[in-house]
């Protein structure tokens, strides 16, 4: 589950980036246009494809979902190479394993790097919670990459990488890759394609049905 809530920060960071970002702006001035574009996303869905290259593995790690996002509520829909669910609400999370018929509930801790979440949601600020910086200027697709240093001492995260380029659906700029270093050498890459925002979605989608006889685990 590691891997899920490290990516999890990433959103945090990203997803929503409605403006014009120049090379050359100052990150503080970016910052404050992510805060702005937080305030006007009502919902989001999306493709993902996940790789994971595990410090000391030469093979990455590879499985493909999709992403359903609205503020202070996330389910990720794993379909390959095993199907699995994850459905995040404030600080609660239920984990659904079809094929292990079990579903664990448990709460995000200091360990899950819950303060880019908090910014997800709605309620934390990516100026208080991270160093910004631009990595990359401007590509002929527009796109451009951001550097993040985790301010937070309880993160696992060294930094995350951006890469955000401008979207027909909003004004400015939405994610379109990031990619998660954390202190043990893993590296972790999220790649978002069939992006739709602002399109509406039932409100049901957030309540995991599992069938009867499924075991609950209930996680401190």
């Amino acid at each position: 589950m590691k891997i899920r809530w490290t990516f999890l920060t990433l959103l945090a960071i990203s997803i929503f980036t409605p403006f014009p970002v120049a090379a050359k702006e100052d990150p503080a001035a970016v910052a404050a246009k992510i805060q702005t574009a937080y305030d006007k996303l009502n919902d989001l869905q999306a493709d993902f494809v996940q790789t994971v290259r595990f410090q000391d593995f030469d093979t990455p790690y590879i499985s493909k979902g999709t992403l359903f996002l609205k503020k202070g509520k996330m389910r990720w829909d794993y379909h390959e190479p095993s199907r699995q669910q994850i459905v995040v609400e404030g600080e609660k999370v239920l984990y659904f394993i079809p094929e292990h018929k079990q579903v664990v509930k448990s709460r995000i801790g200091e360990s899950d790097s819950h303060l880019p979440l908090q910014l997800l949601s709605g309620t934390g600020r990516l100026d208080q919670d991270f160093q910004i910086s631009i990595e990359e200027e401007s590509r002929p697709d527009q796109s451009i990459s951001l550097r993040l240093i985790p301010k937070s001492k309880e993160t696992q995260l060294t930094k995350v990488i951006a890469s955000v380029a401008p979207s027909s659906q909003v004004e400015g700029l939405i994610i379109q890759k990031v990619t998660l270093f954390e202190e043990n050498g893993n590296v972790s890459t999220f790649s978002f394609e069939g992006i739709k925002i602002n399109k509406g979605f039932a409100e049901d989608v957030f309540n995991l049905k599992y069938p009867k006889g499924t075991e609950v685990i209930e996680s401190p």
